[in-house]
């Protein structure tokens, strides 16, 4: 029984870190798409349209032989999207080994004394959606204007997602570092 609740314990942990680092990769990747090739890149070049992705990149006026840290538009955008797939796979896995704990905070209306994580959840959820339905829209051949929007939405909101991610990181420090001192004996 005592292996048994280790194992479960070292599962979490292992989940939580890697979390952790898929969440900070994601902020990284999120966070050089938008201040690296979307704010303060004014400029057009005459380049045709090939595809509705570069119509996009054109409607938001990216330069697509620009290179932040060696990296164009696109690589960071296949590392963002990537990155992200996992994370969401995580978190998925993340939110079911704590049903328990979300249904009993409903059940029990603990919702105020727990409200830093439920705003946490909602707010992934939001960026979560408003992050698909834009690779949605490319797929079924969507106009770049619809798609925008949802990536400016998905965008803002993601500033106050970051906030929060790491209001949570810092509240479980604790959690951290007695888990990790437990393994390492």
């Amino acid at each position: 029984m005592k292996s048994n609740l280790k194992s479960k314990a070292l599962n979490r942990f292992i989940i939580n870190n890697l979390l952790l680092v898929t969440g900070l990769i994601t902020i990284i990747s999120g966070l050089v798409l938008q201040l690296g090739f979307h704010m303060g890149n004014h400029h057009r070049e005459n380049l045709s349209i090939h595809s509705e992705s570069m119509a996009y990149e054109q409607a938001r006026e990216i330069n697509p032989n620009e290179q932040v840290w060696g990296f164009s538009y696109s690589d960071w955008s296949t590392i963002h999207k990537t990155i992200i797939i996992i994370f969401s796979v995580l978190m998925i896995y993340h939110f079911c080994i704590h049903w328990k704990w979300y249904k009993g905070v409903f059940t029990k209306h603990l919702i105020g004394k727990h409200q830093q994580v439920i705003v946490l959840t909602m707010l992934f959820l939001i960026v979560a959606i408003t992050g698909i339905v834009p690779w949605i829209i490319d797929l079924s051949g969507g106009t770049v204007n619809s798609r925008t929007l949802f990536i400016e939405i998905h965008d803002k909101i993601t500033f106050v997602l970051i906030v929060y991610f790491i209001l949570h990181i810092i509240k479980r420090t604790k959690w951290y570092s007695s888990t990790f001192k437990k393994f390492q004996n």
